[in-house]
């Protein structure tokens, strides 16, 4: 029973922070905006950890992609070496 009252406090607890959040994204027409910038407001903290894992999480993005790029170029057949082919091929 002690466990149901907890989760119950901790619903509330729950609901009672989110609770403008919700009202302004619910009745306002581009509440989200208005919701996410009260709450960057209200939470800098929270919105720089935001920021800085957003960061590094683009950071891997890009150097993976770049890797893999890299590796494709590395084992196409260069443009010249294709144009000689080809010519060869031609006769």
């Amino acid at each position: 029973m002690k466990t149901a009252v907890q989760m119950l406090e901790a619903l509330v607890a729950t609901s009672r922070k989110l609770g403008p959040y919700v009202l302004l994204e619910v009745l306002m027409p581009g509440g989200t905006l208005f919701a996410m910038t009260l709450f960057v407001y209200r939470n800098p903290g929270a919105a720089k950890r935001y920021v800085a894992k957003a960061r590094q999480a683009l950071k891997r993005a890009v150097a993976v992609t770049r890797n893999a790029f890299r590796r494709r170029i590395a084992r196409a057949p260069s443009f010249v070496t294709g144009v000689a082919a080809a010519m060869r091929a031609l006769g």
